[in-house]
């Protein structure tokens, strides 16, 4: 190995079709991936970064509050939401651990256990309209993991429910 960094592309957050409830429809529209750019092996640091991921929900009819509730599984790698890992692009058997946080301080795993571990936020929405939002994602791979260098990846699916 020439190089102690290994560049790290988190979660190309896919993005899950959303459910109608009612008279209301949310959608995802915008996420982009949770890029860690490069990891140092040697660094005592965590390597951090956030994404906002873009919510908008339309409403024809119904009541205009509507409770917008954000849910990330595990991604393709992870055990569960708070073991998420990385694949290296070339070894099927080298892992990055990372996480998804709901919490700038990176101490609460994102899940998808609607009142356990997901986020959710109450939008107003007015009749024959539309309203956004944002959820921050916070990013995290714990320091000084003894990996290969190179790229690792993985996929985290979104789903977003009014």
């Amino acid at each position: 190995m020439n190089s102690r960094i290994a560049h790290a592309f988190a979660a190309a957050l896919l993005a899950a079709a959303a459910t109608c409830h009612a008279a209301t429809a949310c959608r995802i529209t915008s996420t982009g991936g949770v890029a860690f750019g490069g990891y140092d092996v040697m660094d005592a640091a965590p390597a951090d970064t956030v994404l906002n991921v873009a919510v908008a929900c339309d409403r024809d009819g119904g009541p205009s509050s509507v409770s917008v509730v954000l849910r990330l599984n595990q991604g393709t790698w992870g055990s569960s939401v708070s073991a998420r890992k990385m694949r290296h692009a070339t070894s099927a058997t080298d892992f990055l651990n990372y996480g998804l946080y709901r919490d700038i301080g990176r101490s609460a795993a994102w899940g998808f256990t609607p009142g356990i571990d997901t986020v959710s936020q109450t939008l107003s929405v007015p009749n024959k309209g539309s309203a956004s939002t944002n959820f921050p994602v916070y990013g995290r791979i714990p320091a000084l993991q003894d990996v290969r260098a190179g790229s690792y990846s993985d996929s985290v699916q979104i789903t977003v429910t009014p």
